[in-house]
């Protein structure tokens, strides 16, 4: 009798721990969320807000397996921030402009990685360069974005998903987004699971080659039927997890609850939290959409400082020097020749407008710039640095166009000039200690823009002002053109759509052929009731026996 009163009191204290020791939750793991500095357009590259809106979902959803720590506007400057840090999320531009590159970043890191911290990046924030970062992605997260390797084309992918702990509760979704893909992954992706994969269609492959927008390799591989890899996990030999995911563009995006909880499982995966069986829960409505977007204003040039007894401006702004009719590739060489009279003039501002019709593939250059002298000596504008230089996509460059590569006009190379897109304003001061009395150049559309689609969308005017110009002004008061193409493939680039909207086509030509009816039900589902087999159409199609 007294071994059994023992053996009950021996199974009772066992039991009593065992209630103690499930009541204790291990500490939630800390995750150190990086945004990188403002960039591209409004509602493009959202970094701050979109770390934000991540953060604010992982304490909706996992407050007991993660604690984010939220870091703004680029590299945290006290490096105490990464004491205990379990997971770096970095959501940022890459390339020369990727924060872990800057300074000695990548040391810190990698002391964290050797930790077996885990290591998340963002949309552009998985490009380092090949020179500096590349080999450190490799080993922490199992792949990166590889320039003349990779492109980075907008598209819409279709995501199948694999049985992983990140895919836990996501139900296959599909999105349009710069989904990059081609990435370059470790030898024989040993460790690397691919998370989103989808075969892209060859509208993604338009562009020429360049170092982010083809090359052999890619188009290689895509004719030959190879899926692409666009988000991936990697268990590396050290036991830390690393996590790649190449959206990210379109700050929409984060409201489609299968992206975003694909992002937020992969978060508390690589801080070596357990992901719940449904995922990582999260509501996210339309206003937290919008709270924490950066300030991106149309950009405007520096106004000119006012001088005493300077005569006061119309209302309309300086006239300009020179202002050429619209330029489309229907004008012969797509450019216009440049030759003004600029003698007393102290200061030259060269101006790109869309000419009225949105500025999609509006990529432009100054060819052969130059300043003529009174005593006919020519001086390569290219040889001067500008006081100030706006686009409003990509940037200004001095022998190079808007997307950084070769600078062409119909086909032919330039010699020198600058590449640009619009609307774009360049502005000079001359020097004093010379007295020029002409400016010359070619206005031409650069071939960035005009291998696009049929060419067609690109259309641009140049203007040149000896004062600063209202740049606004001159946008309302561009005359609208007509749409220039019908082509099913320029059907969106042809759209002037909400900020806060996306569009994608999803039918066309000959799929369709005569639609008569359309119209949305309460699920959101478009559909379309079409007259066919009737008159023009008459055969076109097999009809319908009833």
């Amino acid at each position: 009798m007294k071994k059994s009163i023992v053996s009950l009191s021996t199974m009772a204290v066992i039991a009593f721990t065992a209630i103690v020791a499930n009541s204790v939750h291990a500490a939630p793991k800390k995750v150190v969320m990086i945004a990188g500095k403002p960039s591209h357009g409004p509602l493009s590259h959202e970094h701050n807000a979109g770390i934000q809106l991540l953060a604010n979902c992982l304490k909706q959803g996992a407050t007991e397996l993660v604690k984010p720590e939220v870091h703004l506007n680029g590299w945290p400057t006290d490096a105490n921030v990464f004491a205990g840090a379990d997971c770096i999320v970095i959501y940022s531009d890459g390339g020369g402009r990727h924060p872990a590159l800057e300074g000695d970043n990548l040391i810190v890191l990698d002391e964290l990685m050797k930790k077996g911290v885990g290591f998340v990046t963002l949309h552009y924030a998985v490009e380092p360069t090949k020179e500096k970062g590349q080999a450190e992605f490799l080993r922490w997260q199992g792949g990166a974005f590889e320039v003349n390797w990779s492109i980075n084309p907008h598209w819409t992918a279709n995501f199948k998903l694999p049985k992983h702990a990140i895919t836990q509760g996501v139900k296959p979704f599909s999105a349009n987004d710069e989904w990059y893909y081609h990435m370059r992954f470790v030898d024989g992706m040993k460790g690397v699971t691919p998370i989103l994969s989808d075969l892209p269609g060859s509208e993604t492959l338009s562009r020429p080659d360049g170092d982010h927008s083809g090359n052999p390799a890619v188009r290689k591989s895509v004719a030959e039927g190879n899926i692409q890899h666009v988000a991936w996990a990697y268990d590396r030999p050290d036991g830390g997890r690393g996590f790649g995911f190449s959206g990210g563009h379109n700050h929409m995006n984060w409201g489609n609850d299968d992206l975003r909880k694909i992002v937020l499982n992969a978060i508390v995966w690589c801080a070596q939290a357990d992901v719940p069986a449904d995922g990582i829960r999260s509501k996210v409505t339309e206003q937290m959409l919008m709270a924490n977007l950066d300030p991106k204003p149309v950009r405007k040039p520096r106004p000119t400082p006012k001088k005493k007894g300077a005569k006061k401006k119309s209302a309309d702004g300086p006239k300009p020097l020179f202002k050429s009719p619209v330029v489309t590739t229907s004008i012969k060489g797509h450019a216009v020749e440049i030759d003004i009279d600029i003698k007393g003039s102290k200061e030259l501002h060269l101006v790109i407008t869309d000419g009225g019709n949105g500025y999609g593939c509006d990529w432009a250059d100054w060819a052969e710039p130059r300043l003529i002298s009174a005593t006919g000596k020519e001086t390569k504008l290219t040889e001067l640095k500008w006081k100030s230089a706006s686009a409003e996509w990509g940037e200004v460059r001095v022998g190079r166009n808007a997307g950084n590569r070769d600078l062409k006009i119909a086909g032919q190379p330039v010699p020198y000039g600058i590449g640009a897109h619009a609307n774009s304003v360049i502005s000079y001061e001359l020097p004093k200690d010379h007295q020029y009395i002409r400016f010359k150049a070619r206005g031409g559309l650069d071939n960035g823009g005009t291998d696009q689609g049929d060419g067609k969308a690109t259309s641009v005017q140049f203007m040149v002002f000896n004062a600063s110009p209202i740049l606004e002004q001159l946008l309302s008061k561009a005359k609208p053109q007509p749409a220039v193409s019908r082509d099913p493939k320029e059907a969106v680039a042809n759209l002037d759509i909400h900020p806060a909207l996306q569009a994608q086509l999803f039918a066309s030509e000959p799929m369709m052929l005569n639609p008569s009816n359309i119209d949305i039900d309460h699920r959101g589902r478009i559909w379309v009731c079409e007259v066919v087999n009737y008159r023009r159409h008459k055969d076109a199609r097999p009809g319908i026996a009833f």
